[in-house]
């Protein structure tokens, strides 16, 4: 099967899921899952963000998008191999045409099943949403409007464009949101005014996510429900270098010592070879280091337009752990 014919299979598959109601932004291709590895493809609305690992001729694939798809702005990003070897400038994607001259700059709002999320898609580092967290974006609102109370409080660390927070905020919980880039934070504030809400009346904490656990811990503050999504390698003037799959176990550590009895974490990675067994060995490392035990050990897999396997797929994948403690989300279980 040519190129072509590949990604003609990949749009018909989804072609469903853009009828859902709210949602604007989906992935076509998901790479290895679709058959093409390498290439990825993102709708926001009317624009098109592409990614190509450098080797990948990118005609026959423009060609195909522009026929099915006619977006109305596509922007080409180039996957290198060591992105953390190159400035932000080199990997911002690149313009390739704006049949609407405002969507040039890449900047557009979307929808997604209620709420509002600023996309930047000339960026170099993320276009402002995960889609792969979809899902879990929509749990955690369910979570917030099922089981908290008006007073319900959220602790999303490494929070990026603070969509996990939007939709805890959304459905009526106070956030607290941790990320070491004030920019990344400042978008978060964007996202909450594109949604009308009031973003003084949350927390915006920029530094180290396990400094700001640590301290959180210290001053006995507790969460009702807590969100761990991080990169797979980041560097921090506290902690140093924190790389995912060696350090996980501490992170769910500190997070249970900061939740609320009963209460519920998410456990999110994209580390491919960091597998789902060896995630849960750490989490039940670091809870009987905290103290706490694990009542449910829930696994999430991706949304269906991110098919593919574990070991190819760059989508996240991990748990949704409810730990001990009356009074909280569920009642324990033995």
């Amino acid at each position: 099967m040519n190129v072509e014919a590949r990604i003609d299979a990949a749009l018909t598959r989804r072609e469903v899921l853009p009828r859902k109601a709210g949602l604007e932004a989906v992935r076509l291709v998901n790479g290895a899952g679709d058959g093409l590895p390498g290439v990825h493809v993102d709708r926001f609305g009317p624009i098109l963000l592409v990614s190509t690992e450098e080797q990948i001729p990118f005609g026959p694939i423009l060609k195909r998008l522009l026929e099915r798809c006619a977006p109305q702005a596509l922007f080409r990003r180039t996957l290198a191999r060591n992105p953390r070897a190159r400035r932000p400038a080199e990997l911002a994607p690149e313009l390739v045409l704006a049949e609407v001259p405002s969507l040039a700059s890449g900047e557009i709002v979307i929808r997604e099943q209620g709420n509002s999320f600023l996309i930047r898609a000339r960026e170099g580092g993320s276009p402002g949403l995960f889609l792969d967290q979809r899902d879990n974006r929509a749990h955690l609102a369910a979570l917030v409007r099922e089981r908290l109370a008006s007073d319900g409080s959220v602790l999303n660390t490494f929070a990026h464009t603070c969509s996990f927070s939007v939709a805890a905020a959304m459905a009526g919980a106070r956030t607290t949101s941790v990320d070491l880039s004030a920019r990344w934070l400042d978008w978060g504030r964007a996202n909450f005014a594109a949604n009308g809400l009031d973003s003084a009346s949350h927390e915006f904490a920029r530094g180290d996510a396990l400094t700001f656990l640590e301290i959180a811990a210290k001053k006995q503050r507790s969460f009702d429900l807590v969100v761990l999504d991080p990169p797979t390698f980041s560097t921090s003037k506290q902690h140093g270098v924190f790389q995912v799959e060696r350090h996980f176990g501490r992170l769910f550590e500190l997070a249970a010592r900061v939740a609320a009895p009963g209460a519920a974490v998410l456990c999110s990675h994209n580390q491919r070879t960091f597998t789902r067994a060896a995630l849960a060995a750490k989490l039940r490392d670091g809870a009987r280091a905290a103290r706490r035990r694990i009542t449910k050990l829930d696994s999430f897999s991706p949304p269906p337009d991110f098919p593919g396997r574990d070991d190819v797929n760059p989508a996240a994948r991990g748990f949704w752990v409810e730990l001990d403690g009356a009074g909280g989300l569920r009642s324990p279980v033995s």
